[in-house]
C-alpha cells in the first residue's frame, strides 16, 4: 500500500484535532442537558462552531510556497514563533443583542466569556484521560486587551494558540477578529490551572473517546485496566 502524501497526513491530523476540539463543545452540552444548566456561557457553547484545529503549529505558520509539495515541505521554513505553538483551535460565534452594551456594540464582559470558553478549546488536541481533558481545568487569569468595538449582528472568529502546557498549568494566547480577518477586536492571555474532571461528567461519551481508545496509548491504558 502506498504511503500517504504529506497533504493526506496533514488532513488526517487536522481532522483528529478537530474531533478533539469539537468534543469539548459536545461533552459540555451533554452535561448541560443532563443537569438542565442555563448559565450565561450557554449561548457560547451552544452556538460556537469549530472551524479549524491542530496539534502543533497550524499549516498557516509555514510559507505557502514551501508547503504545497512533499519535497518542498521537507524544507519548509516556519514563521516565528510558529514552532512554539503546541496546539490550536479556531472557532466562530454570531454576536447578537444578548452581548450588547448601551452603546450598541459588544459589552466587555461578552469578550470575557467568549475568550474564556473558546480559547480553552485549544487544549483539546493535547488532552488525554486525566490530562487537560474535557474543559481543561479552571482559569487563573484572563487578561484582555480591547482594541476595537465589535459590532452586533456580526460573526467573530476566535483564534487560540497553546504556548505552554504542563501537569498543572497552561498558557493560551487568543485573539478575536472579524469574519474576514481584517479587524482585530481584542487579544488575550489565558492562564489555566488543571483540575480533575468529575467522573460523572465523563460518562457522557463523545466521538473523541472512541478516537482516543483507538490510539496505541489508549489501547495500552485499556489493557492495563483488564
Amino acid at each position: 500500500m502506498a504511503s500517504k502524501t504529506r497533504q493526506e497526513r496533514v488532513a488526517a491530523a487536522r481532522e483528529k484535532a478537530m474531533v478533539a476540539v469539537q468534543a469539548i463543545f459536545e461533552r459540555w452540552n451533554k452535561v448541560a442537558d443532563h443537569v438542565g444548566y442555563e448559565g450565561f456561557e450557554l449561548h457560547v457553547m451552544r452556538m460556537g462552531k469549530v472551524i479549524d484545529a491542530s496539534l502543533g503549529p497550524p499549516s498557516s505558520v509555514y510559507r505557502r510556497a514551501d508547503y504545497d509539495t512533499d519535497a518542498a515541505a521537507a524544507a519548509a521554513t516556519p514563521i516565528v514563533p510558529g514552532p512554539a505553538i503546541l496546539a490550536t483551535s479556531t472557532c466562530s460565534l454570531y454576536i447578537d443583542g444578548r452581548y450588547s452594551n448601551m452603546n450598541g456594540v459588544m459589552h466587555g464582559g461578552g469578550y470575557g466569556v467568549i475568550f474564556d470558553m473558546m480559547t480553552t478549546t485549544a487544549l483539546g488536541p493535547l488532552a488525554r484521560p486525566g490530562f487537560w481533558d474535557y474543559l481543561g481545568g479552571v482559569s487563573r487569569t484572563l487578561n484582555i486587551s480591547y482594541l476595537k468595538p465589535c459590532p452586533l449582528n456580526s460573526t467573530v472568529i476566535v483564534h487560540a494558540h497553546v504556548y505552554h502546557v504542563g501537569r498543572t498549568m497552561a498558557l493560551i494566547k487568543g485573539w478575536m477578529t472579524s469574519e474576514d480577518g481584517q479587524t482585530v477586536y481584542a487579544t488575550c492571555d489565558h492562564h489555566k490551572v488543571a483540575m480533575a474532571t468529575p467522573k460523572h461528567h465523563l460518562v457522557h461519551r463523545v466521538k473523541w473517546d472512541d478516537q482516543w481508545e483507538e490510539t496505541t496509548e489508549g489501547k495500552d491504558a485499556k489493557t492495563a485496566k483488564l
